[in-house]
């Protein structure tokens, strides 16, 4: 039996844990039991003693010991767990130092689980079986059959409205539907809010209906409001959108949950074009979290108030395009830009590029010019949006991602991010996630109104 070497050892991580034991119990208490063996090609003495099982965290890279064990001589061993919170975790098996097993491990209060396995397992997986466990597989494989299909039409250039209707549609359907067949669990907690989030902009007014069906103190919560509140917006205006974020924060209870729903106030002021009123938000989320993650998007939102409007001088930027040639925003100037943030998997963006590809290929070259920014960390999924087709205008892809100077500098907090840049380097206007008609109708009227200075001109 060959495996891994690793630097866990009953001992050690029986320290751990007693280490642990003595501060307060932690709220999580669940339990793990089984048996493992061995084939009889491996070994006859049908000793099966001497397996660790150890489930484990990380937390501010400190690795924390959430269960212990080790199989008696028919293989059979009984797990105590012990968690701060609700969560999916390592869990790993090995003998005299080798390890031999590495699984995902859902842990929620009072769930009890079997375990077990025949050594060596030849690519087989551990059973594990609980109702926890099984509705986690369910959503991690649809989440996973999703993503692949959307890389697939990246790869294939079928991405179609259509193609990518059936497919978000298909995908938030399964996911809504698993909470008849694991009600109640977690991983069906996360899959009916990501079910509501995936159809943003397909299907707003599924959005807002599935949304008053969610639980309310559930993780991931916050992110089907901001979906909701964009869906609100464009089925019944700014102001009922507005409306609804007021709403939630006054039912919400977590200091997070308030935080991040205060957040959204800020976007959605914007989008508004009140936005001395985000400012004023913005301000006061600073005042309100100090030090903390909220503190440092109010920074990044006052930044954008104060750096990033319409009429304000666009940030100059260096950048090396696809083809290895770099870049300087000031070679930009004396035309129209299109300056665009993209990820190639993207949902909406697949979903425009149709449209996205034909409106920059129609656009006059002595006029205007585009620039996209994919903030994609992986090169190959990059690339495979040129496998068979190369969309128009000039490419770059951010080292750093989300992180990348250029992201930071146009403060990217989704996708796409589009602006719409003036010759004289000047702002324009903005537009997020899908607002590729909206930057269509604003080149139409650019277009048109050149048109007309050049017709008064001769």
């Amino acid at each position: 039996m060959h495996g891994v070497r690793v630097s866990f050892s009953v001992v050690v991580a029986a320290s751990l844990f007693s280490a642990c034991a003595e501060t307060d119990p932690p709220p999580i208490h669940a339990y793990a039991e089984g048996n493992f063996s061995i084939t009889s090609q491996e070994d006859s003495t049908k000793d099966f003693s001497g397996f660790e099982i150890v489930l484990v965290t990380q937390t501010e890279g400190d690795v924390d010991t959430l269960g212990v064990t080790e199989t008696d001589v028919n293989g059979h061993f009984r797990m105590e767990i012990f968690a701060r919170e609700e969560g999916v975790f390592p869990l790993i098996v090995s003998r005299v130092g080798v390890r031999l097993a590495l699984a995902e491990f859902v842990v929620v209060d009072g769930d009890s689980t079997t375990i077990s396995g025949a050594f060596p397992l030849d690519g087989r997986r551990l059973r594990i079986i609980s109702q926890e466990n099984a509705a986690w597989t369910a959503y991690r494989n649809t989440k996973a059959l999703h993503n692949q299909r959307m890389l697939d039409m990246v790869r294939s250039q079928t991405a179609s409205t259509e193609n990518l209707f059936n497919t978000v549609v298909s995908t938030s359907t399964i996911l809504w539907s698993l909470r008849s067949s694991y009600p109640n669990s977690m991983a069906t907690k996360l899959a009916s809010i990501e079910s509501v989030i995936m159809l943003e902009g397909w299907q707003d007014s599924v959005v807002i209906a599935r949304l008053s069906e969610l639980q309310i103190d559930s993780d991931g919560f916050v992110g089907a409001v901001r979906a909701a509140r964009r869906s609100v917006a464009r089925e019944m205006g700014q102001d009922s959108s507005l409306s609804l974020l007021n709403s939630y924060r006054e039912r919400v209870s977590g200091e997070d949950q308030k935080a991040e729903l205060q957040m959204e106030l800020v976007i959605a002021l914007l989008d508004s074009f009140q936005n001395e009123l985000a400012l004023e938000e913005a301000l006061e989320l600073r005042r309100l979290y100090p030090d903390s993650e909220w503190a440092t998007w109010a920074a990044r939102a006052t930044y954008e108030i104060e750096n990033l409007l319409p009429g304000m001088e666009a940030p100059a930027f260096n950048v090396t395009l696809r083809e290895g040639t770099n870049l300087l925003s000031e070679d930009l100037l004396g035309k129209f830009l299109v300056l665009e943030f993209y990820e190639p998997t993207n949902d909406i963006f697949l979903r425009e590029s149709a449209e996205r590809n034909t409106v920059y290929q129609l656009l006059n070259k002595n006029v205007f010019q585009t620039l996209s920014i994919s903030i994609e960390p992986d090169s190959v999924i990059n690339e495979g949006l040129f496998d068979e087709f190369t969309p128009p205008g000039m490419f770059v892809f951010a080292e750093g991602g989300r992180e990348s100077n250029i992201a930071r500098l146009y403060n990217v907090q989704v996708i796409p991010t589009r602006f719409l840049i003036d010759p004289d380097g000047l702002i324009v206007s903005k537009y997020t996630r899908s607002g590729m008609q909206d930057l269509k109708e604003d080149l139409i009227a650019i277009i048109a109104r050149l048109n007309q200075i050049s017709a008064q001109t001769n």
